[in-house]
């Protein structure tokens, strides 16, 4: 059987492709969709090294750099804690995928040239493709869906109060409709991390599915979301937990949803 260059080309871009798509959706990393395509690409290019004269281990060193180049490429990686989910996400289910392959190989007897498998002259790699990739687009258009949503939730915040001033990442949170009972002011939510003065401390009663509770609070003179400067009222509440909801650092009040608009 005669194994074609473009065949093999289209093959190992879309399996790169699947499997940056994989890594996506696992690690909730996304990306626009022409880096996947960047690093989809230049995955399949770097295929045709299997033709030069290589020994194995410069084989192996070279898949490694360009996994790692594929990563770069797609992904906007800042950390090296991000990095690491990623390339094990990446190899994780390349072993899987390997796999797989492996064992359809054991089971239907298929003749492997180069790292195509066919079965009666069908590339197995093909139908494998054809298959997996409608549900693979789907789950990936669907997580991106949700994060896109999820982010727009999240805004840069600005506050200033009488000694301090703060800039955080605030979680829109919807459902939050806490507020003074005296002036109806709304609240924005920190944790108590900031070393704020609370010995003049506004206390707000408040009540959750642990408990009632009272909470501290202190009036903020101005407050901005994304650079909009907002007229209504507010007061800054510590909260004795810790926040990080999605990387964000503080709680606003869903009346701040109807001033952004």
């Amino acid at each position: 059987m005669k194994v074609y260059l473009d065949l093999v080309f289209f093959i190992n871009f879309m399996f790169d492709l699947l499997l940056l798509m994989t890594v996506s959706i696992e690690c909730k990393v996304f990306s626009k969709r022409r880096y996947l395509l960047l690093g989809a690409l230049f995955g399949a290019l770097s295929t045709f090294l299997l033709f030069l004269p290589l020994n194995n281990f410069s084989l192996f060193l070279f898949k490694i750099i360009i996994s790692i180049i594929m990563l770069f490429l797609t992904f906007k990686i800042r950390s090296f804690k991000l990095f690491k989910t990623l390339i094990k996400s990446l190899y994780g289910n390349s072993i899987i995928l390997g796999g797989l392959i492996y064992f359809l190989n054991n089971q239907i007897s298929l003749k492997q040239i180069g790292f195509i498998f066919v079965k009666d002259g069908t590339s197995i790699n093909l139908i494998i493709i054809l298959i997996s990739s409608p549900l693979i687009f789907y789950l990936y258009h669907k997580s991106f869906e949700e994060e896109k949503k999820k982010r727009s939730l999240l805004h840069k915040v600005y506050i200033k109060c009488k000694e301090d001033t703060f800039e955080l990442l605030g979680y829109l949170d919807t459902g939050n409709n806490l507020c003074d009972p005296y002036k109806k002011r709304g609240i924005v939510i920190i944790s108590n991390n900031y070393n704020i003065p609370i010995e003049k401390a506004i206390l707000v009663p408040f009540k959750t599915i642990e408990g009632k509770g009272l909470l501290r609070c202190i009036e903020i003179k101005e407050i901005k979301i994304d650079d909009n400067l907002l007229v209504g009222k507010y007061l800054l509440g510590i909260s004795p937990k810790k926040i990080d909801i999605k990387g964000a650092n503080c709680i606003l009040p869903n009346r701040i949803e109807e001033e952004l608009k």
